[in-house]
């Protein structure tokens, strides 16, 4: 059985490796949405107006994924604060979010791709 201390530890390892991932993911989410709006000008010069389609979309999961991102920022800090023996990585208010955030950062990596090779 593992002690109180310990289960604490674990708990308290969990929820800054969640904060950190979160973290690292809204960082690369905005370096991509600012990497791309910096160089819109020279993309749609050769891009063709249906392949924008998929940059907008792009930068709309990226936009998502930054919200979801700050709302498990925030469930993670709420979490914090409740009692040891019910703070979880697992709960719904933090997986939600995260699995949201984890999804549209996929998802927008695979439009910017998509939009890449249409545009090329």
């Amino acid at each position: 059985m593992v002690s109180d201390e310990v289960a604490e530890q674990r708990r308290n390892t969990a929820l800054a490796a969640a904060s950190e991932t979160s973290k690292h993911v809204l960082t690369l989410t905005t370096a991509v949405i600012t990497i791309t709006v910096s160089l819109t000008k020279d993309l749609i010069g050769e891009a063709a107006p249906s392949a924008l389609v998929w940059l907008r979309l792009a930068w709309l999961s990226h936009a998502v994924s930054v919200l979801a991102g700050v709302a498990t920022l925030l469930a993670l800090a709420g979490t914090v604060d409740e009692a040891d023996s019910t703070r979880s990585i697992y709960s719904t208010n933090i997986r939600l979010p995260a699995a949201v955030q984890m999804t549209f950062f996929g998802l927008g990596l695979a439009l910017v791709v998509v939009f890449g090779v249409l545009a090329a």
